[in-house]
């Protein structure tokens, strides 16, 4: 690590610059190609997967159906959407109501976290998590305990997750970007 600096390398995109390159930098740092593999799929281990409109499942279908045929077909597509519009607009374009406009939004930010889905993130909306931003506050304990008082009293066909997936995905949270649309500040 106290080597990169030395080839220009300050974060992982400058690293992706190398890539076709690794013998000529282990070379350039004293390392061996195997460990700089091994640490580039590190780098990349929780890199934000694009997920479907199509598989959120909590959300209408008539709503993921308009967003589809307005070209608004994964998750990136509508963060971006969000970020250039307002939950009433867009609620009037696509013909859902506001809340639903905000629920796929919050969805779509909490399924940036590594390993979350459709349904997990339903479940932390659902438990109160409607953001990133909410979700950096937290700790894994009480996260953890609300989550499984959450699908006790609700009688929930979900799992309440381990305590080492919600630590990994607190941490990610607090280094994520956190997105704050317009219209969108109540998710805070």
């Amino acid at each position: 690590m106290e080597r990169l600096p030395s080839a220009g390398i300050e974060d992982k995109y400058d690293f992706g610059d190398w890539a076709d390159q690794l013998p000529e930098l282990a070379g350039m740092l004293q390392l061996d190609v195997e460990a700089l593999q091994l640490f580039e799929r590190f780098l990349h281990l929780h890199d934000f997967v694009n997920r479907r409109l199509k598989d959120v499942k909590s959300v209408s279908v008539p709503f993921r159906e308009n967003l589809a045929l307005g070209g608004v077909k994964t998750s990136g597509g509508y963060l971006l959407l969000c970020m250039n519009s307002t939950p009433g607009k867009l609620a009037g374009n696509y013909g859902a109501e506001e809340e639903e406009v905000r629920k796929l939004f919050s969805l779509c930010d909490l399924m940036r976290l590594p390993g979350v889905k459709d349904v997990r993130a339903s479940l932390y909306y659902d438990c109160g998590y409607p953001g990133l931003e909410a979700f950096a506050r937290q700790t894994g304990g009480e996260m953890q305990r609300k989550i499984a008082r959450y699908i006790a009293e609700n009688q929930v066909k979900k799992s309440v997750p381990f305590p080492k997936e919600l630590n990994t995905q607190i941490a990610a949270a607090k280094v994520l970007p956190h997105l704050n649309p317009p219209g969108f500040a109540a998710l805070r």
